[in-house]
């Protein structure tokens, strides 16, 4: 079985055309090669144009604390107005009409049952960077501003399981929804400063996540793309190695078990910002002690910098792992990079998904 390709995503701004265009080279670029899917067009910076897009709610959202989103330091803070009322309609990532009309124009192109990749933020993050914004950069985001994100997460939840649920009733059998979700890994990092903190932000976490995907309907596919956080191309923080990796998916393995889910491919990411992959076997160790449960790896360990170094992280990621990957993949979207880099990076993509395993 070759490896897929996985585009995790965004291509840069200047790439951001038509839907027809974005497909295209998303096809281009993968020369032939096997893909997960083909993703949307959407926005290069991730949810930018959605948390801007939030102030137009006048008479819900009120803005707390001006930004702009140019970098981490510079976020918006909101809260809602007193005395409104916040609806999922209010919060919704994406359009229910528009975006089974975007199906129809990619089944159009005629590429048989390849799916359309479209992007689902989890509610976890959606409402952390709707309210915890100003104080995001800090080790403690601010208490105050946390519990309006818990607050009005599950607003975030209906919104996002009433569009997954609308548009997989009507078009689940063309589509590949890409549940995106940075705050498992950030929040555990943020969590370190105290006791048990990353052992219980990873189960809050995933009991969260998981409940939230046992109400998805039955038949839409699924596949898990984590991310240390890649705004401007820039982590969030760099991490020693993979065990809170191996820790989160080992609790919500369980958990979609317990609930009787199946349990989804995965996108692990192990280059990161602007940094090629590790090439040291203690980084990918842990993999070790991933459950066997998660048999559907993606290999996030491709850096558009250094191709080679890219295939020697995947055989140290499917050595750790004792499994092959099914899919290679860059860290995160391509939204980052300039049109040169993500050229760069598809070709980096099919190298590394046809590198033979190791034999010893």
């Amino acid at each position: 079985m070759s490896r897929q390709l996985h585009f995790c995503g965004s291509l840069p701004p200047e790439l951001t055309t038509t839907d027809a265009e974005v497909s295209r080279w998303f096809l281009d670029h993968a020369e032939g090669r096997p893909v997960t899917a083909v993703p949307a067009r959407q926005d290069p910076r991730w949810v930018i144009d959605y948390l801007l897009g939030l102030a137009e709610h006048r008479d819900v959202f009120e803005v707390t604390v001006p930004g702009e989103y140019a970098d981490y330091d510079d976020m918006r803070g909101y809260r809602v107005r007193k005395g409104a009322v916040l609806k999922p309609e209010h919060v919704s990532h994406g359009d229910v009409d528009a975006t089974i009309a975007k199906v129809d124009a990619f089944k159009a192109l005629g590429l048989g049952d390849t799916r359309l990749l479209l992007p689902v933020p989890s509610p976890i993050d959606l409402s952390l960077f709707t309210f915890v914004g100003p104080s995001f950069q800090n080790a403690i985001p601010a208490l105050s501003e946390v519990r309006l994100a818990l607050k009005y997460m599950p607003v975030y939840t209906d919104a996002i399981v009433d569009y997954v649920t609308r548009v997989t009733e009507a078009r689940g059998e063309d589509v590949l929804w890409h549940v995106e979700f940075p705050s498992a890994l950030i929040g555990m990092w943020k969590a370190r400063i105290f006791p048990g903190g990353p052992g219980l932000s990873s189960s809050l976490h995933t009991k969260y996540i998981a409940k939230m995907l046992a109400r998805f309907p039955q038949q839409a596919k699924v596949i898990l793309h984590l991310c240390y956080g890649n705004y401007n191309n820039t982590e969030i923080f760099v991490p020693k190695d993979l065990s809170w990796t191996v820790t989160y998916l080992n609790k919500l393995g369980r958990e979609l078990t317990r609930r009787q889910v199946a349990v989804p491919p995965v996108h692990i990411p192990i280059a990161f910002g602007a940094h090629p992959p590790s090439l040291d076997e203690a980084f990918y160790a842990p993999l070790r002690g991933l459950s066997p449960s998660w048999n559907r790896l993606i290999a996030g360990v491709v850096a558009e910098s250094d191709a080679l170094a890219s295939v020697g992280a995947l055989h140290l990621f499917e050595t750790a792992a004792k499994r092959k990957s099914v899919g290679v993949a860059c860290a995160c979207g391509l939204g980052r990079h300039t049109a040169a880099a993500a050229e760069r990076a598809a070709k980096a993509m099919i190298t590394v998904a046809e590198a033979h395993p190791r034999k010893d």
